[in-house]
């Protein structure tokens, strides 16, 4: 019994020793990429404040200050033609996309958490607007462009249902999908549907990589997966593959990835 003492001592030693080991370089480097043994860490909390924060500290890398070029490319793809489409994108943020799809004489709906992005959005494009609470909807508010083009909703994307803002003819989800916790996936594309009139479409796009290597968001979402997604009521049609690396991905730990585009049409 006298001896325990000493044991434990010995014990909490050797861990204190082996705990400071593990966070001294290379282990702290690791820890903090999200990445140990080769297994990664989801050390992201990926909630509602994660994204607002994102905005508020300007950290906002996914942010693009240009027209998606595949949006303009497949744009007759996703309007099927038509002209003056009701089109939905969801986590919008200040996309310029959304403007120029306004300026195509479509009326755009949007949401997005972070009332920071949408009134950046109508500031930088100087585009006249108005703002009210929703009803039925906590914490969410709609923006509106004085034109009535574009609709802009500071909500949860899931707090959207058919009955509060309608149907559409179209989807374009350019970094929605990828930004998703994998549990929410299915729920979401399948809401995604639902806001759909028959035979809408949604122009998606995608990246596949090694998860292993990278923490997201945007996470690798395959096209084995986009068929899983949407099996059902679907008809999936693939219209580009891509080398999506930049040095971007390479600082991540990334050696390959590829940018996937796909047509999603409601059956």
């Amino acid at each position: 019994m006298i001896r325990r003492p000493a044991r434990l001592g010995i014990f909490a030693a050797v861990v204190s020793f082996a705990t400071w080991r593990f966070l001294s370089k290379p282990h702290l480097s690791l820890l903090r990429s999200g990445k140990v043994l080769g297994r990664s860490m989801t050390n992201k909390v990926l909630d509602d404040e994660y994204w607002r924060q994102r905005w508020v500290n300007n950290q906002i890398t996914f942010h693009k200050s240009e027209v998606n070029p595949n949006l303009i490319k497949y744009i007759a793809e996703l309007t099927a033609g038509q002209e003056k489409c009701r089109i939905f994108v969801p986590l919008c943020g200040k996309s310029e996309d959304m403007k120029w799809l306004a300026d195509q004489g479509h009326t755009v709906v949007g949401v997005e958490l972070s009332a920071l992005a949408i009134q950046d959005f109508f500031k930088e494009n100087k585009v006249e607007f108005t703002s009210s609470p929703m009803e039925g909807v906590s914490d969410a508010d709609l923006y509106k462009s004085k034109d009535d083009s574009i609709h802009l909703y500071k909500a949860n994307v899931f707090d959207l249902k058919r009955d509060i803002i309608g149907e559409f003819d179209c989807i374009w989800d350019r970094a929605s999908l990828v930004a998703l916790l994998r549990e929410d996936i299915q729920k979401y594309a399948d809401q995604m549907r639902s806001l759909l009139k028959p035979k809408g479409r949604c122009l998606l796009e995608h990246f596949e990589y090694d998860q292993s290597k990278m923490n997201g968001p945007p996470f690798s979402t395959p096209a084995d997966v986009v068929k899983k997604l949407y099996a059902e009521g679907w008809e999936i049609q693939p219209l580009q593959v891509t080398d999506g690396m930049n040095d971007k991905w390479r600082s991540r730990g990334l050696d390959n990835m590829t940018a996937q585009t796909t047509l999603l049409i409601k059956t």
